[in-house]
């Protein structure tokens, strides 16, 4: 067990370190994104083996990721880098606090679930976009032939339509997911025929869920969305773990040269027009509006509570899948003591890791 808990940690390391370094770090005025943060990686360390065991006696984690490969799922490769490394990541903090409650075989039930889950995700033995050459190519040739048959080709007009609405959409998740960026995610590339690249990307969780402040959103048509963006061959794509497209040239949306908008709302993919994807840009905004002025109501606490439950319940969408997430207590803070809290959600900037260091240290 010791062996393949430290070959995991070895694998999260290698990739882990990067994509933080990669990633912007976003200092918010409005949300203390850096206390939740570290709270939930807590309640992570705390709580994941528990719920894990929960999700798998329900459904191994094979037919999980097997089931996740579908438009619409967000139990995706981001949620799958985040139950890892939020998990590890607690573990650290704690280890200053109380190293006594770590173990092997606790942390081994997170990981394993997460490298089981992943590599059926992935379809091979692969637990990362990274060892991919960073594509996330997920879905079978029977979803691909249904979503590229409804695009349709791209003038400068609808080019323009598509591109804010999807500006819009991403600022509306971003600020609903309380300051972070996974609200949407993206897939691919994909290629067609004539050698044009295909990003497929999501947008979850835009109507009324589980967080209990989606209530500004009670007017949204749908709750999730899948955009089709085809883009000109000359533009170079891949995606990380975190569901980001990057591109070369950077602006690839001034290639998009088709586009197909669905729902999978009913379980089906259903195809929607670009007045449908406007009018969802139109109610985004207003709920934006509310949304904001409600956080400006809240205390720092309720904040906390609000950005580190969007972070505790990465686990949530696979415990969906396994029909067993109205069975568990998602309630966030729960397990964090009382005289840490003060010391885990202080105000601080994130700390430059030594280079020569391990990320998460492997067990002795």
């Amino acid at each position: 067990m010791i062996e393949r808990v430290n070959h995991l940690i070895g694998e999260i390391n290698s990739v882990s370190r990067d994509l933080m370094a990669e990633r912007t770090h976003y200092s918010s005025q409005l949300i203390p994104v850096s206390a939740y943060v570290v709270l939930s990686t807590v309640e992570a360390f705390l709580r994941y083996p528990d719920i894990v065991e929960s999700i798998v006696e329900k459904m191994p984690p094979e037919e999980i990721g097997k089931r996740a490969r579908t438009p619409g799922s967000q139990a995706n490769s981001v949620f799958l880098w985040g139950v890892a490394n939020f998990f590890l990541i607690g573990r650290r903090v704690m280890s200053l606090a109380d190293p006594s409650i770590d173990s092997v075989e606790r942390t081994h039930t997170v990981l394993d679930f997460w490298a089981r889950t992943s590599q059926a995700y992935r379809g091979n033995d692969h637990l990362h976009a990274a060892n991919a050459n960073n594509t996330i190519q997920v879905y079978s040739e029977e979803t691909l032939e249904t979503l590229f048959a409804g695009v349709s080709s791209v003038d400068n007009e609808r080019r323009q339509i598509i591109r804010k609405a999807n500006a819009t959409l991403i600022n509306y998740l971003f600020l609903l997911y309380f300051d972070t960026r996974v609200g949407h995610g993206d897939t691919g590339p994909y290629r067609l025929p004539d050698g044009r690249s295909v990003i497929v990307r999501d947008y979850f969780r835009l109507g009324e869920s589980d967080f209990w402040w989606s209530g500004v959103s009670k007017e949204m048509p749908y709750n999730n969305l899948t955009g089709v963006f085809v883009i000109n061959k000359n533009v170079d794509l891949t995606i990380t773990d975190f569901g980001t497209t990057v591109s070369n040239p950077e602006n690839y949306l001034d290639d998009l040269s088709g586009f197909a908008l669905f729902t999978t709302d009913s379980g089906e993919i259903r195809q929607l027009s670009d007045e449908e994807l406007v009018a969802v840009a139109d109610v985004a905004k207003t709920a934006q509006k509310n949304h904001y002025r409600s956080i400006v109501k809240m205390d720092r606490d309720e904040k906390i509570a609000c950005g580190s439950y969007v972070y505790f319940t990465f686990l949530r969408p696979f415990a969906e899948i396994a029909g067993v997430a109205d069975d568990i207590d998602w309630t966030c803070p729960r397990d964090t003591p009382e005289d840490l809290y003060p010391f885990i959600t202080l105000d601080s900037e994130p700390q430059i890791a030594d280079p020569d260091a391990e990320l998460f240290t492997r067990y002795e």
